[in-house]
């Protein structure tokens, strides 16, 4: 029986505890299904049903249910020892079924029955027990003066890092600390999906995922000692007061500065406008690059929903945030650990503490299925039964039309790692299924970051 009930808690769905238990019996159920189609909208179902969720915009209230539902209603903001902010996720369990492409979510904060399971996050490893939460990380991570990660307002992200470096940053900080994996990606996606009844997150906050990435936007104007770079008008209708932007001399190099927030965008001249920025002055030369970058931490005070948009933002020029989490999507890619690819084949881990890049054998599970070998938009996730909070494409479309995640999917053979939910320039192809499987363990780049996690060991 000890033996069962601990498959149960790491996520083997099946095992039985005393017999046929219900999933979330004696509790509240949360649940939605969804019947395989182009349509995202899901049919919510068990105590989800009738209830409403919106995302609000700026200081706007707006009428969500599960403020006060189970689960939801315990998601609280948290600061640790180290000053790092996190958003504190309650233990809870998760029951998924897969018939072809359709699927059933449910939740509850009461134990898995024999058709649930407990996210990896919320377990123990060493001491065999359940936890009664993991904290993740409020913004997408930067990196403190003695190489550890961070979740800190006011400042930009950790940029051009691997996957491997980002690893060893997190774990500097002590026990339990880790950067974003497979299993924390897994709860927060049933959260939201769960909670707005769709699969087009996109459809529900645009995030920031129409900013601005190309080698033709540059300074028209020499000058020294400023806090402005002068470009093309056509250029500066680009931008927005608020965004981050970067200047380099080679496209996404960052030599003059990486990191700087647009105070203002105002006339130089009939053909040129001068977008002004914060910090220290710089030295701009004409023929330099113009480029957004990561979003400065900390602007989810200025949204008084549970989740939100800065502005009305159908045009992914600003930021999201999803129940006091910063950026789940677009901004930055996030690398996920826990999941190796090779030419296509996944391998996933259970203990965040043999983690490592490259490996294909144990602690690592190969997945019963292997993950689609063209890119498109994802119609089919995969589901394991034996590891269901890997859920990776399977089947493509070329257009987001026949797609009811709306989300891409990118990948290519060899030994590769998972990045997740696209950057501030992927547009429509940004999302909460978002997967981004064609890097290597090696690869670094403007686009990519990460998210500091602890568990409660």
């Amino acid at each position: 029986m000890r033996g069962m009930m601990r498959l149960a808690l790491l996520g083997v769905p099946g095992a039985q505890i005393g017999g046929s238990v219900p999933f979330g019996e004696g509790g509240t159920v949360y649940g939605v299904s969804w019947d395989g189609g182009a349509d995202p909208t899901l049919t919510r179902t068990d105590d989800a049903v009738g209830m409403v969720a919106n995302a609000g915009v700026d200081m706007t209230p707006v009428d969500n249910d599960f403020d006060t539902a189970d689960i939801y209603k315990d998601i609280t903001e948290v600061t640790d020892a180290l000053g790092n902010v996190f958003v504190r996720i309650p233990k809870f369990y998760i029951e998924k079924t897969a018939n072809g492409a359709a699927r059933t979510w449910r939740i509850s904060k009461t134990g898995p029955g024999s058709t649930g399971y407990l996210p990896a996050c919320f377990w123990d490893f060493t001491n065999n027990r359940a936890l009664d939460y993991v904290d993740v990380g409020k913004y997408p991570a930067s990196l403190s003066g003695d190489s550890k990660l961070e979740s800190k307002p006011g400042v930009y992200p950790l940029i051009s890092q691997n996957i491997v470096q980002f690893r060893g940053y997190a774990q500097a900080n002590g026990p339990g600390y880790q950067q974003l994996d497979i299993h924390v990606v897994d709860a927060l996606q049933t959260l939201f999906i769960v909670e707005f009844a769709t699969l087009h997150s996109q459809g529900v906050m645009a995030g920031y995922t129409s900013g601005r990435y190309t080698a033709t936007e540059l300074a028209t104007v020499t000058e020294s000692n400023t806090n402005r770079i002068v470009v093309a008008n056509a250029t500066a209708a680009l931008y927005r007061i608020g965004q981050a932007i970067s200047v380099g001399t080679t496209q996404g190099g960052n030599q003059v500065f990486y990191g700087r927030t647009i105070e203002d965008i105002v006339p130089y001249d009939g053909s040129n406008m001068a977008i002004e920025f914060d910090g220290d002055p710089v030295d701009i030369t004409a023929g330099n690059l113009l480029y957004n970058t990561a979003w400065r931490n900390d602007f989810s005070g200025w949204i008084a929903a549970s989740s939100g948009s800065l502005v009305s933002n159908s045009d992914g020029k600003y930021p999201m945030m999803y129940r006091g989490i910063e950026n789940l999507w677009g901004n930055v890619y996030q690398f996920v650990d826990g999941v190796n690819i090779n030419d296509w084949q996944a391998w996933v881990c259970r203990d965040a503490s043999q983690y490592a890049s490259n490996l294909f054998a144990a602690p690592y599970e190969q997945l019963s299925y292997a993950n689609h070998d063209a890119n498109g938009y994802a119609v089919e996730m995969g589901q394991d039964p034996d590891r269901p909070f890997a859920e990776l494409p399977v089947a493509i479309d070329a257009s987001a039309v026949n797609s009811a995640y709306k989300d891409y999917y990118y990948q290519a053979s060899g030994q590769r790692i998972a990045l997740w939910g696209g950057c501030w320039n992927s547009g429509a192809r940004a999302g909460l299924s978002c997967w981004y499987l064609s890097s290597s363990s090696s690869y670094a780049c403007v686009v990519l970051g990460g998210r500091l996690l602890k568990k409660a060991l």
